[in-house]
């Protein structure tokens, strides 16, 4: 009995004997795997061991969640606005020169969210949504999506998608749009196929092609004077045959020379607008002039006449110190047509000062004055000016 008993206790021994090395064998290829310098022979238990194996383990898995992370944000750009506004006007109603009630409103005046995606080293896609004016009219909508195919030595480009197209340049240092922006600014879904040499004079040339009848709205749209006159019935035309051709030179160091011509189909006639543009810095200063009007217009079947509009603006900022920059600027409009309550010119002054600047944020305070002068006459019911100013708070990130 005894013989049987001791021979079982044996038996027992040497199963866990052969177990234990089994064990032992199978960490020691998780070691080998995992680069640890363990062993069978070592003076580590295996607790000790498994433990290594774990904390390896854990390293290797933040290290490929941090690569993870990394290749993403090398390959993705993302930057911000959000702007607080606060604007004053003397008059809140120009077309009423018998009341002059003034006006303000504090709002967030635009919100905005870029990202901007290296897919390859051929190709970029870039998106932004904005939001504007989220206290009065809560419209947030997407600005831009589009894509771009390019490389550093390849000057041919290709670029398709919803954005601002090459038509107008619009500088400005100023808290309003210049009223060229106003006026001709085409963001619409097309494709751009240009050739671009940084080396050579800096020359882009393009051309674009897009739909709709979208610059000629606009400048029906917006409340300077101008306004279509189509026969009844006339329907907006969406197909694509609206063209832009752009070219723009920089023949020395900070100053840049453009030239664009926009055709719509119209009601009568095609829709042809040329402008050019200058952007001059040199020093502290910073010298900016734009012009842009209609080559030809559809008539207006009121008195079958044809009304070339044009607008043009000039400005010149100065950077008194590093954070502080002053400017002026005047515009002009010329409707082609004497209307009371057409504007006529306006001119402003403003300030740009910087609280905060690093490598990937900035928050500015900027200040403008304005005063608009509209075309008025002793009958007309509408007032011949308006002063307005304002304030923006602005971070950018």
């Amino acid at each position: 009995m005894c013989a049987v008993v001791f021979y079982a206790a044996g038996l027992t021994t040497a199963q866990a004997s052969d177990s234990t090395n089994a064990l032992e064998q199978r960490i020691l290829k998780v070691e080998q795997a995992l680069g640890l310098t363990s062993n069978s022979d070592s003076a580590l238990t295996l607790e000790q061991r498994l433990d290594a194996v774990e904390k390896k383990l854990e390293s290797a898995k933040t290290q490929t969640s941090s690569n993870i992370i990394g290749n993403i944000s090398d390959r993705i750009t993302l930057s911000g606005t959000i702007e607080l506004d606060y604007s004053h006007a003397d008059d809140s109603n120009v077309s009423d020169d018998t009341v002059n009630n003034s006006f303000s409103n504090l709002d967030i005046g635009t919100i905005a969210l870029g990202l901007e995606a290296k897919l390859h080293e051929y190709v970029s896609a870039n998106v932004l949504l904005k939001g504007e004016t989220l206290d009065t009219t809560d419209r947030i909508f997407w600005d831009e999506a589009f894509f771009t195919f390019a490389k550093d030595d390849m000057p041919v480009y290709f670029v398709a998608g919803k954005r601002t197209q090459p038509f107008g340049v619009f500088e400005s240092l100023f808290i309003n749009d210049p009223i060229t922006k106003d006026l001709y600014e085409i963001n619409k879904t097309g494709v751009t196929i240009g050739y671009a040499e940084e080396e050579r004079l800096g020359v882009d040339l393009s051309f674009t092609l897009y739909k709709g009848e979208t610059l000629i709205t606009r400048v029906n749209d917006s409340g300077y004077g101008w306004t279509r006159s189509n026969p009844a019935g006339y329907t907006l035309t969406n197909d694509v045959s609206s063209i832009i051709v752009s070219a723009s030179v920089s023949p020395v160091e900070g100053l840049t020379l453009a030239a664009y011509f926009d055709s719509e189909p119209g009601g009568t006639d095609q829709n042809n607008t040329l402008g050019g543009s200058l952007h001059w810095e040199i020093a502290a200063f910073t010298a900016d002039a734009e012009y842009i009007g209609a080559l030809n217009r559809e008539k207006n079947v009121t008195d079958n006449k044809e009304y070339k509009e044009s607008a043009w603006v000039v400005s010149l900022g100065y950077q008194i110190v590093e954070p502080l920059i002053l400017a002026v600027r005047y515009e002009d409009f010329d409707a082609d047509k004497m209307q009371s309550g057409n504007l006529d010119y306006r001119y402003g002054f403003a300030a740009t000062y910087t609280l905060f600047d690093d490598q990937n944020f900035a928050c500015n305070l900027l200040g403008e004055y304005r005063r608009s002068e509209y075309e008025h006459t002793q009958s007309s019911g509408t007032d011949q000016n308006l002063n307005e100013f304002f304030a923006r708070l602005a971070l950018e990130f």
